[in-house]
């Protein structure tokens, strides 16, 4: 799903996000970048005055995509849709995972980054996921009310914007095996619905959990 740069800029941010995905952002320094590329350091700093700001762009890439995934893909209208439609929004973090594993860091050392993040979640990621739980109650999917809606919404996020590194604590960090982690990670998110299921879409949901199973293998 990443999306290719021409020219130096852009050249940087995706050697950025590789690197920052592979080895961490805070085991990678400018001139890491820099080398990674064959171009000077001064070269980079024409384009970006530091680390952060790289990191400020490539924030900015990903609330873009994402956003823009979750107001232009159509809402899940059964039990089935509902995973792919989860698999989706797994597929755009794990591409800027790095954002996610030292996040308070980040927000602390960066106050640019601060202040979108939190506008983010707030105001714009929020209001879209609740979306999705009014839309599967309103189809008849699962019973919860307004209250129950806002809960669920803050716990299925916790659980999937951290997901990928608890995956990695316990089973290494091996990005060959992005589906495995993405499959559990889905599996996982979506089994915080489970509870507030009505029973007739139980049997199907633990059906797609089993073919899940098989992925996160």
């Amino acid at each position: 799903m990443g999306r290719k740069s021409n020219g130096t800029h852009g050249r940087i941010l995706e050697a950025s996000l590789l690197l920052f995905n592979e080895q961490g952002e805070r085991a990678i320094s400018t001139n890491h970048i820099a080398a990674h590329l064959g171009i000077s350091p001064g070269n980079l700093y024409y384009h970006f005055a530091n680390k952060d700001e790289i990191i400020f762009c490539l924030f900015s890439r990903y609330r873009e995509e994402l956003l823009g995934y979750l107001e232009n893909t159509a809402l899940p209208e059964t039990v089935g849709e509902t995973v792919g439609y989860m698999a989706g929004i797994y597929d755009i973090l794990w591409e800027y995972r790095f954002l996610f594993s030292d996040v308070n860091t980040l927000m602390t050392r960066n106050s640019a980054f601060s202040d979108e993040h939190s506008q983010f979640s707030r105001r714009q990621f929020a209001p879209l996921a609740a979306r999705l739980l009014a839309t599967l109650r309103g189809k008849g999917i699962i019973d919860i009310d307004d209250t129950g809606v806002q809960n669920l919404t803050v716990n299925m996020w916790l659980v999937t914007k951290y997901w990928f590194d608890f995956d990695g604590s316990l089973n290494g960090r091996d990005s060959a095996k992005a589906q495995a982690v993405k499959a559990r990670g889905v599996q996982r998110t979506l089994s915080l619905v489970r509870p507030h299921l009505k029973s007739q879409h139980v049997p199907a949901f633990d059906s797609l959990m089993q073919t899940l199973d098989a992925e996160a293998a």
